[in-house]
């Protein structure tokens, strides 16, 4: 039974995130990356496009500098999407396919 870094594709997974976030998270990495082509956004888990709803994304990201490969939500700017290098220290939720 494996497990993959968080996606967020749905509003409902948004609402999920912020609520268990907010009071425990500064910073939360999430499972996409534009490492192979900077710009193109992809869920690592399924190779999906990640949305580029700008309600998701912090003002002026993603800011496409060609370091900044890995998505995160920074408590410090209310949960919203942020691409960043891999260097600052977070935290990190996985998830797994429901087994029955």
């Amino acid at each position: 039974m494996g497990a993959d870094l968080l996606t967020q594709e749905t509003d409902r997974e948004k609402y999920v995130i912020d609520f268990f976030g907010i009071t425990t998270f500064p910073l939360i990495w999430l499972g996409a990356s534009d490492e192979d082509v900077e710009g193109d956004w992809r869920w690592v888990a399924t190779g999906e496009r990640v949305s580029m709803n700008a309600s998701y994304w912090q003002p002026g990201q993603p800011d496409f500098v060609d370091v900044h490969d890995y998505l995160c939500l920074a408590g410090s700017i209310k949960y919203l999407w942020w691409d960043a290098s891999n260097s600052p220290t977070g935290y990190f939720l996985c998830e797994t396919a429901t087994i029955y």
